[in-house]
């Protein structure tokens, strides 16, 4: 069973819309979104890599304390460094790579109309996240 999930890939991939959607499933979440993280605590850190890997390292630890809280927590961030990689995987955090393709929902495209009048339909993206109350499928 995981004990949180982690979400990671590039800014405008659906990180947070899916943490958001995923919370609404599950009995105690937690969002931990990296760029609320930067914004509140990590004020100190810039972009280069040796700050994204303590921003990775705060996040963990941030997380492990969720997890002892009995709290399921659901973390965004842009970079995930191998090492913290790792040490979510001994935490039973699952990671998962977000990438925008054409199966994604668009949120721009929501409620717009194509170039004939006909709402543009999005396809639907399917998941199923493990957690200590047993297996959630989101459909969102």
């Amino acid at each position: 069973m995981t004990k949180g999930l982690w979400l990671f890939g590039l800014s405008g991939s659906g990180k947070t819309y899916l943490s958001k959607k995923i919370s609404k499933k599950l009995k105690n979440p937690f969002i931990i979104d990296g760029d609320e993280i930067r914004k509140l605590i990590s004020v100190d850190l810039g972009y280069k890599r040796s700050d994204r890997i303590k921003q990775n390292k705060r996040v963990l630890g941030l997380a492990k304390i969720v997890i002892k809280n009995k709290y399921y927590p659901i973390i965004s961030s842009v970079y995930l460094d191998p090492k913290i990689f790792a040490e979510a995987k001994k935490a039973k955090i699952r990671v998962i790579n977000v990438f925008r393709s054409k199966n994604f929902i668009n949120q721009k495209l929501r409620n717009k109309k194509n170039v004939v009048g006909k709402y543009i339909k999005q396809p639907k993206l399917k998941c199923e996240i493990f957690n200590n109350s047993g297996r959630v499928n989101l459909n969102v």
